[in-house]
């Protein structure tokens, strides 16, 4: 009984597309809708051969909204309203996902819909490909190209590869990576790779990689003398 269910338990998304065709998709699994960024209104149809119910999580409340029923008994319809994708009324928001699960009253199936709004694409880049620093440097600053908000860059994050790196950490904003090391008194330079990303709401992670250098310590010119007479040495 449970396998028919799950065969029976269909979401059907009646698109208002404000032209005169009306696009209809039946399925009977888990889905994923996109909608522009403006204001709009979506109709869902819902067919079970029983009761269902559709609710959506919390985060999901803060932008879009149930108009009428949201349960009935075989076939029925639920409708979403949902705002426009808008920051502060300046720009875009970052793309957004809303999840909405279909249930039927027995509880035994579900439908789940990944409803997405578009909006602009989270942009997380180092400046630079590489960073070059004398060996006496030991503060070193990567600044990151982002168009993400203070509460957006919450969500970043980095990652150092480099054990010559004593300390590192983001600034608020996302803007800028800071490293701390000692003095490079080696022979060779040090190299280590940093990395920042951010994943949206769609799943998506954005990424960028820099290369950190930390120069070797300059041979001194004494220095120099006694390893060329080493050299010399060496050849008799």
């Amino acid at each position: 009984m449970k396998k028919m269910i799950k065969i029976l338990l269909a979401v059907v998304l009646i698109v208002a597309c404000g032209c005169q065709k009306e696009e209809i998709i039946t399925k009977n699994s888990d889905q994923i809708v996109i909608v522009t960024p403006d204001a709009g209104v979506h109709s869902f149809g819902v067919t079970t051969p029983g009761a269902w119910s559709v609710s959506m999580d919390e985060a999901s409340q803060e932008w879009c909204h149930f108009e009428g029923p949201t349960s009935g008994n075989g076939v029925g319809a639920f409708t979403v309203r949902y705002d426009e994708n808008a920051f502060d009324g300046v720009r875009r928001g970052l793309r957004r996902q809303a999840v909405f699960t279909v249930i039927t009253g027995d509880g035994f199936t579900s439908i789940t819909i990944y409803f997405r709004q578009n909006g602009i694409t989270p942009k997380v880049e180092f400046t630079e490909k590489s960073y070059n620093f004398d060996y006496n440097t030991t503060e070193f600053l990567l600044p990151v190209n982002t168009n993400l908000s203070v509460f957006e860059a919450e969500d970043m994050h980095y990652e150092v590869k480099g054990e010559w790196v004593t300390s590192h950490y983001m600034t608020v904003n996302g803007a800028e990576i800071h490293l701390s090391t000692d003095v490079n008194n080696g022979e060779e330079a040090r190299v280590a790779e940093v990395e920042v990303s951010y994943t949206d709401a769609w799943g998506d992670t954005f990424r960028s990689t820099t290369t950190v250098v930390q120069k070797s310590k300059p041979v001194a010119p004494e220095q120099f003398e006694t390893l060329k007479t080493e050299e010399e040495d060496d050849e008799f």
